[in-house]
């Protein structure tokens, strides 16, 4: 890396694993500016431009990247002097309409497990796989035991296809990468990134999330509506897989992500 010290740089050749680390290093600067400070993604892109051209120009990439950290900084100590010296502290300024509402959503969905599949995908396509995984797991067998004796057992075409479908989406261990997510991975690790490709991958898992849960929602609710004989304990399987269900449905803001088909929408 680069010998670097506030104030005092000792400019040398670096190596390639070193021109790596720095170019992931101000990609992590850049993603700090953009998302702590509310800063346009082009920029990021900007970097990845700028680097792209010097290597076609075979400029000199140790002082071009020297450069670039020395850049990237010099933009987040600006944004921190502009804070603290602000006509209202931070401490005193009311949080925007906005800021709740980016608030709220991050609490809601706070209590799913966090499946590290790549650190730079977005957190609600990181929490929505581990509420997925998790739901793959122990709780797709118990559900399986209940409804056994209906119309809906595992082994009826329509479950099948929700089982096939939650297999693409999850990992049941929540080990893996769940299939689904294998090109946003592949979007993830190129250079320079296509954010744009990014966004539609992330934004297509979370709808065929929601297709899905919606889908085994309205069967659930069915099974509790039509088999009331069913036994207690079986019974109390399915009341908590629909009410588990529509909770992540609730808290990843899809009640209106639905296939383009007849039917009623749930109401919770």
């Amino acid at each position: 890396m680069f010998q670097y010290e506030e104030g005092v740089v000792t400019p040398r050749k670096l190596t390639p694993g070193e021109i790596t680390s720095s170019v992931q290093k101000i990609r992590r600067k850049y993603d700090e500016y953009i998302s702590k400070y509310f800063k346009p993604k082009t920029l990021r892109a900007a970097f990845e431009a700028r680097y792209i051209g010097a290597l076609r120009d075979k400029v000199d990439v140790s002082s071009f990247l020297l450069a670039e950290i020395s850049a990237i900084q010099e933009l987040i100590s600006r944004e921190e002097q502009r804070i603290q010296l602000g006509p209202v502290r931070a401490a005193e300024k009311e949080p925007s309409f906005a800021d709740k509402v980016v608030e709220e959503n991050t609490a809601r969905i706070a209590k799913y497990r966090d499946v590290a599949f790549h650190a730079d995908a977005g957190e609600e396509v990181r929490r929505l796989s581990g509420a997925l995984s998790e739901l793959a797991g122990k709780r797709w067998q118990d559900l399986g035991r209940a409804l056994q004796d209906t119309m809906y057992a595992m082994s009826s075409s329509e479950m099948l296809s929700l089982d096939s479908q939650l297999r693409y989406l999850a990992s049941p261990e929540g080990q893996e990468t769940p299939q689904f997510l294998g090109r946003l991975v592949v979007q993830l690790r190129k250079f320079p990134r296509n954010y744009p490709a990014i966004d539609r991958e992330e934004k297509e898992y979370v709808l065929e999330a929601a297709f899905f849960l919606h889908d085994l929602f309205v069967v659930l609710e069915r099974v509790k509506r039509v088999y009331t004989e069913m036994p207690a304990d079986k019974r109390q399987v399915v009341e908590d897989s629909l009410a588990h269900v529509w909770g992540i449905i609730s808290d990843f803001r899809m009640k209106d992500l639905r296939r383009k088909r007849r039917g009623n929408r749930p109401e919770g």
